[in-house]
C-alpha cells in the first residue's frame, strides 16, 4: 500500500491524491487501506518514513567510504543533496506542491529532522579526535543547512557546497590541538 502511496503521490501530487487513488493502485479495497492506515496522515507519514530510512541508509553508506572525518563528511553531504534532486517525489513536490511539502520538512518535520540529526550525531561520534559536546549542535546545523540547500539550492555546484559545509562542520567538530 505504501508503494501504491508513492505511485498516487506521483501522479496526482501530495495534496491531491485520494485513499481511494491509493486503493485503486494497490488493487485492493478502500477499507483495506483504511485498515492498515486510519488516515491519510497516516498514510504520508509511513510513506516519508519509508522514504527517510532509504535516505538514511545512504547517508550511513557514503559516510563509511572515507576514515577521513572531512571527506566522510563531505561524501554524505553531497548523497543529500543529489539524492534530494533525483528523488522522482521530492524533486516532483517541490517543484509542483512546495507549500504541501514544506511542511513535512519544516514546521512538521520534527521528526525528520531529529532522526537525521541522530543519525548525524551517531556517525560523527564514532570518529576519533571529535569533541563530544558539540556533536549535538553541530548535528543540528548540519541537518538545518542541508534542508536549506535541498529546498532552494545554491547556485553554486552541489560538490563545492558539499565540501565547504564538510569543512565548516570538521573544523567545528574535531578536537583542538588533533591532527586529521
Amino acid at each position: 500500500m505504501v508503494d501504491a502511496a508513492f505511485r498516487a503521490v506521483e501522479r496526482f501530487g501530495l495534496s491531491r491524491f485520494t485513499m481511494d487513488d491509493v486503493a485503486r493502485m494497490a488493487g485492493v479495497a478502500r477499507q483495506s487501506v483504511y485498515r492498515y492506515f486510519d488516515s491519510r496522515d497516516a498514510l504520508i507519514v509511513a510513506l516519508v518514513f519509508r522514504e527517510e530510512e532509504a535516505f538514511i541508509e545512504g547517508v550511513r553508506e557514503a559516510h563509511s567510504r572515507h576514515e577521513d572525518l572531512e571527506d566522510a563528511t563531505a561524501e554524505a553531504i553531497m548523497f543529500c543533496l543529489r539524492a534530494a534532486r533525483e528523488h522522482p517525489l521530492l524533486d516532483r513536490l517541490l517543484e509542483s506542491e512546495p507549500d504541501a511539502l514544506l511542511p513535512y520538512l519544516t514546521t512538521r518535520g520534527g521528526g525528520v529532522i531529529g532522526r537525521a540529526r541522530a543519525v548525524i550525531e551517531e556517525l560523527a561520534a564514532q570518529r576519533k579526535g571529535v569533541n563530544p559536546e558539540l556533536v549535538h549542535r553541530t548535528a543540528d546545523l548540519a541537518v538545518r543547512a542541508i534542508v536549506s540547500y535541498t529546498l532552494t539550492p545554491s547556485d553554486d555546484r552541489p560538490e563545492d557546497v558539499a565540501r565547504e559545509i564538510a569543512r565548516i562542520l570538521t573544523a567545528a567538530l574535531e578536537t583542538k590541538g588533533e591532527a586529521r
